[in-house]
């Protein structure tokens, strides 16, 4: 399955009412076969511009980050399920990338100089082809005059 992170934005709500939207949230996400791996609390903060939600203008939200593990096939019903609680002021689930395994750094490799690693090679390599593609891009005026004659 793979993962996602849910960005929630709550009304200004006390203690106990969030937690309830929380639960909320939460058993959906079971309901649709995925599981929680971590909820971030925030705080409660000022919005960077006003919301409005259900009928409302929000100035003020409680920010809360939530990372779980649902199949895709789950998301535009959950997805749905948020956008109709009137609770959730805004919501957007990003999908998480899995991470790719580094090759593994060795002493040896350390210890070369700079311009003997294979990352600064590559990064060398990188610059001369921008170089090369800016060469390129250059206009050359080859009028035969020695001065520009529509320049003042």
């Amino acid at each position: 399955m793979p993962s996602y992170e849910l960005c929630l934005l709550f009304k200004v709500l006390p203690r106990p009412e969030i937690t309830q939207c929380l639960k909320r949230t939460a058993s959906k996400i079971f309901e649709s076969g995925g599981f929680i791996r971590r909820i971030d609390n925030l705080g409660t903060a000022d919005t960077p511009w006003r919301i409005s939600s259900h009928d409302a203008i929000h100035k003020q939200a409680s920010y809360f980050i939530v990372e779980f593990d649902a199949p895709s096939s789950a998301l535009h019903p959950f997805n749905n399920y948020l956008s109709r609680d009137i609770d959730i002021i805004k919501r957007t689930i990003f999908k998480v990338p899995e991470n790719t395994p580094q090759p593994a750094c060795t002493l040896h490799e350390e210890l070369k100089p700079p311009a003997y690693r294979s990352e600064v090679k590559e990064m060398i390599a990188i610059g001369k082809r921008k170089r090369e593609k800016e060469a390129r891009k250059k206009v050359q005026f080859n009028t035969g005059l020695d001065y520009m004659p529509f320049q003042r």
